[in-house]
């Protein structure tokens, strides 16, 4: 009999980017304008931080996003309901022979 186990998780995947300053400068004019578009996007996903800056132009946020789609990084995940076994496990027959 072949059975199949699901095990479903929850997981937070931590990405690191590595992009180069003259890259920043070119795509959001300086590092600085950078920073101020992110501490804003903090804002709306976290709370309780200070946005600095101008908040963005839709044209920036689209832009920041793009570039983490577009960009290679580096990936650790955290699969916390593994480590607390938080988690629900389904089992189902995929044949009957």
């Amino acid at each position: 009999m072949k059975i199949e186990v699901t095990e479903w998780h929850q997981v937070s995947s931590h990405k690191t980017y590595d992009w180069p300053d003259d890259m920043i400068i070119e795509e959001f004019g300086s590092l600085e304008r950078l920073r101020e578009i992110i501490s804003h996007q903090e804002q709306q996903m976290f709370g309780g931080m200070d946005p600095e800056g101008e908040e963005p132009t839709d044209e920036e946020t689209d832009k920041f996003w793009e570039l983490t789609w577009e960009t290679d990084y580096d990936r650790e995940d955290d699969w916390w309901t593994d480590r607390k076994g938080g988690y629900d496990v389904t089992a189902r027959v995929l044949d009957d022979e």
